[in-house]
C-alpha cells in the first residue's frame, strides 16, 4: 500500500529534532546530555562509545504514529591543555515508522561533530565553560543532497559540593539547511538549556545522575518545545574504565516518549 506523502514529510522531521539534539548537546559525560564544566587535563585522551533505544506514540486527526530509533554514537577527545579539550564526535540514528498498520523504514544520517572545551574560570569548587562546537549532517536513503551545517556555542556553569555536583547549560545553534524544502519545514536557530545533578554514592566508583532539559521546537508548526527528564549512573569497572546507562522520558509531546542509553569510555 503506497503511504501518503505527508507521512514522509513527517518523518523527515522527526529525524531532523533527533539530529539536532545530538549536535546541539553532544559530549556531555554518557548518559548526561548536560555537561559539566570540567575538563579532560593534559594529556589525557577519551574515548566515548555509546548507542540509544527509544520508543514514540502518537495521534494527530486519527492518525496513530509509532516511532522506533536507534542510535550509535562515539567520540574522541583529546586535552590540549588543562583548560582546553578539543573533541571529535560521529553519530548515526536511524529507525522506522507505523502509520495506521504502514511501515517505513528511515535510513538515519551520518552525524560528525567539532568542538572546543575552554575553562575559562575555577574557583572554590565552581567552574565556568565556553564550548564552541560545528556539526555536520548528511541524510542517508534520500536521492537530494539533504545536508545540515551546524554552528553553536553552550555556556557550562558546574558547582561542586562533594558528594553533589549542580550543571547548568545555557546554549545556542544556528543550523544551515542545504535544501529550500528543508529551510521551509524547520528553523534554523535553536535554543537549549538543561540542569543535572550527580552524586557520588561511592567516591570515584558509583555516581547517580539527574537531568532535565528542553530545547527550541525545530518543527516550524508547532511552537512547543522539547522537554526531557533523565535518570541514570556511571560505574567505574577500573581507573580508566567507566560504564553508563539511563532512561530518558519525554515529559512535552514532540519528545520521543522513552529513551534507554548505554555507553562505555575508555581513558588513556
Amino acid at each position: 500500500m503506497e503511504v501518503p506523502h505527508n507521512f514522509f514529510v513527517m518523518t523527515a522531521l522527526c529525524l531532523a529534532i533527533q539530529t539536532h539534539c545530538l549536535i546541539a548537546t553532544a559530549f556531555a559525560a554518557h548518559p548526561m546530555i548536560t555537561d559539566d564544566a570540567g575538563t579532560l587535563g593534559k594529556g589525557t585522551v577519551q574515548i566515548e562509545l555509546n548507542g540509544d533505544i527509544g520508543e514514540d506514540k502518537s495521534t494527530n486527526t486519527g492518525q496513530t504514529t509509532k516511532y522506533n530509533s536507534s542510535q550509535i554514537a562515539s567520540t574522541i577527545g583529546v586535552a590540549v591543555t588543562d583548560k582546553i579539550d578539543l573533541t571529535f564526535g560521529y553519530t548515526h540514528p536511524w529507525g522506522s515508522s507505523d502509520v495506521n498498520g504502514n511501515t517505513f523504514n528511515d535510513n538515519g544520517s551520518n552525524d560528525f561533530s567539532l568542538n572546543m572545551k575552554w575553562q575559562v574560570f575555577e574557583h572554590k569548587g565552581y567552574s565556568f565553560t565556553l564550548k564552541p562546537q560545528i556539526g555536520y549532517s548528511c541524510a542517508l536513503g534520500v536521492p537530494e543532497n539533504d545536508y545540515t551545517m551546524s554552528y553553536g556555542v553552550n555556556l557550562i556553569l558546574t558547582k561542586e559540593f562533594e558528594p553533589f555536583a549542580v550543571h547548568c547549560n545555557v546554549g545556542y545553534t544556528y543550523n544551515d539547511y542545504n535544501l529550500a524544502s528543508t529551510r521551509d519545514a524547520n528553523r534554523s536557530s535553536i535554543w537549549n538549556f538543561s540542569l543535572a545533578g550527580t552524586y557520588d554514592v561511592i567516591k570515584e566508583t558509583l555516581k547517580l545522575a539527574a537531568d532535565f532539559g528542553a530545547a527550541t521546537n525545530q518543527d516550524k508548526t508547532s511552537n512547543t518545545m522539547l522537554a526531557y527528564g533523565l535518570a541514570g549512573f556511571m560505574y567505574s569497572v577500573y581507573r580508566n574504565i567507566d560504564l553508563s546507562a539511563g532512561v530518558k522520558v519525554g515529559l512535552t509531546a514532540p519528545e520521543t516518549d522513552l529513551t534507554g542509553t548505554f555507553g562505555l569510555t575508555l581513558r588513556f
